[in-house]
């Protein structure tokens, strides 16, 4: 507080208006800098979330085209387009490269689920190339609805359930990216609320260093002048206002010696 009182004004108010733009600066840096992190982190999720999506309606899409066709293909001879049907390299690439789309570990532990069930129902397709020797209609549907169809249901189930996850976690996600950008509202509040504190605290620091000081000497002028009043108007501080002080009394009293004189 002591070397500050020995400042000269132009450093006292310069300094006050470096602190007030360092605290502008730093506050709106930090409000800048937690949007942009909380929205690249949400905005990652929800892009994640939204490709989940879209590879799960794929995989259900080419689950329920493969079963439809293994259905249409019960009651049929067997010939090459059977072969062809079970062993549909497409379709299975498909499911055993689809666990590389997730990132989330929800999601991954949904695909983990998909996948066994896939395997499960890979399996009873598998025994569709004994079940078509079969002569009997009835003997190859009773294991179309009764042994292909349940493990198909499962199948399905896993991956609605893996295509609701993700919706629900991108419902989440851009929920929390709205109040995301409400929290990172607050330190730029903060900010203006700090900066109208310095202001205030400027204004002051102005009355109190500056034009205080300046008034206390127009008055004491003033008191000389018209009512003939001493001059005894104290200056706290050590700067330029001070100096004039000493200088405005200094010439006061040299009047004063002047008029006694004549």
């Amino acid at each position: 507080m002591a070397n500050f009182q020995y400042m000269g004004i132009k450093r006292k108010v310069f300094l006050g208006c470096i602190v007030l733009a360092l605290i502008l600066l730093i506050s709106s840096s930090i409000s800048m800098f937690e949007y942009t992190r909380m929205n690249d982190h949400v905005t990652e999720l929800i892009s994640d979330n939204t490709n989940s999506i879209q590879v799960s309606r794929e995989l259900l899409t080419k689950a329920e085209e493969y079963n439809l066709r293994m259905m249409h293909l019960v009651v049929g001879e067997v010939g090459k387009e059977s072969i062809e049907v079970i062993n549909d390299d497409e379709f299975i690439s498909f499911f055993s490269d689809m666990k590389e789309s997730f990132v989330t570990e929800q999601d991954k532990a949904n695909a983990d689920s998909v996948m066994y069930a896939f395997a499960a129902y890979m399996y009873v397709v598998r025994e569709a190339s004994d079940i078509w020797l079969i002569s009997e209609d009835d003997i190859r549907k009773e294991w179309y609805f009764n042994r292909l169809q349940p493990v198909y249901g499962k199948l399905k189930a896993y991956i609605e359930k893996l295509t609701n996850d993700s919706q629900d976690a991108l419902i989440r996600n851009s929920q929390s990216l709205q109040d995301n950008f409400y929290r990172s509202l607050m330190p730029g509040l903060i900010s203006a609320l700090l900066g109208f504190m310095m202001v205030l605290l400027f204004n002051y620091y102005l009355n109190h260093y500056l034009i205080n000081p300046l008034l206390k000497i127009s008055r004491g002028i003033k008191g000389y002048l018209r009512l003939n009043k001493n001059y005894d108007v104290r200056i706290e501080s050590n700067d330029e206002i001070a100096e004039l002080n000493d200088r405005v009394k200094d010439i006061i009293d040299i009047n004063k010696s002047a008029k006694k004189r004549s």
